[in-house]
């Protein structure tokens, strides 16, 4: 009796040691940073990939070759105007744009008339000529005043674009200010001052209803490279404009994000 007791005693100590020895050659003993933390890792990269994915997932499918894309300013030059065939009067002004801006730009307009804001175009298309005497004039005035050229260069560029720099060529952008603001304040029209006025908010928030955006905002200068304007919106196209606000992009951001897709 003894003896099979032993028997199977032994074959119980047996069983265990096979399988304790199997277990430890077929699966070794796992520390953090083994198997599962690789493929806890894998699929932490994984889910990261899939959120910066679907992040992109509402870029819109446009090309930074789209017309209403154009980039132009410091450092982007138009080298020359757009063709006159492109350009037609603003109805009741003595104003141009790309005749495809005219009516996006028109339903802003109305738009704003409704909500008690009146617009006032200050400035639209301007040719690469018509900019270089504005830029010139005001070098002059300067000039008068003691600065050197250099001076005065450097203190139009503040408020003024070098030829072939400017937006207004595009025939896409445009200075924009409520009646109020411009009676108001018409010394000073084109102040930073006039983005605190409930009209500019308005604009800033509704531009992209109608394609537009503000082109210049607070915060973006070393971007743009041009000061806050709260008068300046450009077009650029619904999908675009909606994009851009909602992502809080300049254009220049945007294209960017084009261009890596």
């Amino acid at each position: 009796m003894k003896r099979y007791l032993k028997i199977i005693i032994l074959s119980i100590v047996g069983v265990f040691l096979i399988y304790g020895i199997n277990r430890f050659v077929t699966k070794p003993f796992e520390e953090p940073g083994g198997q599962e933390a690789v493929a806890k890792d894998s699929t932490s990269k994984t889910d990261e990939g899939q959120t910066q994915n679907s992040e992109n997932d509402d870029l819109p499918d446009s090309s930074v070759d789209d017309w209403s894309l154009t980039l132009v300013g410091p450092d982007d030059a138009l080298e020359k105007d757009i063709s006159a065939d492109k350009i037609a009067d603003i109805p009741n002004t003595n104003m141009q744009l790309d005749k495809r801006v005219i009516e996006p730009y028109q339903e802003f307009s109305e738009a704003a008339q409704k909500a008690g804001y009146p617009l006032v175009i200050i400035s639209a298309y301007r040719s690469i000529d018509y900019q270089k005497q504005v830029f010139d004039t005001r070098v002059a005035q300067f000039e008068n005043q003691g600065m050197d050229e250099k001076e005065a260069e450097d203190k139009t560029k503040e408020t003024s674009t070098e030829p072939k720099h400017s937006e207004h060529h595009t025939g896409l952008a445009l200075d924009i200010v409520d009646e109020n603001w411009q009676q108001s304040y018409s010394d000073e029209v084109l102040s930073a001052d006039f983005g605190k006025e409930d009209s500019a908010k308005w604009l800033a928030d509704h531009a992209s209803d109608y394609g537009f955006i503000l082109r210049y905002p607070k915060g973006k200068e070393e971007i743009t490279k041009i000061s806050y304007e709260p008068w300046h919106f450009r077009y650029v196209g619904k999908k675009n404009a909606k994009y851009i606000e909602e992502h809080e992009l300049t254009l220049e951001e945007y294209l960017d994000q084009l261009n890596e897709k």
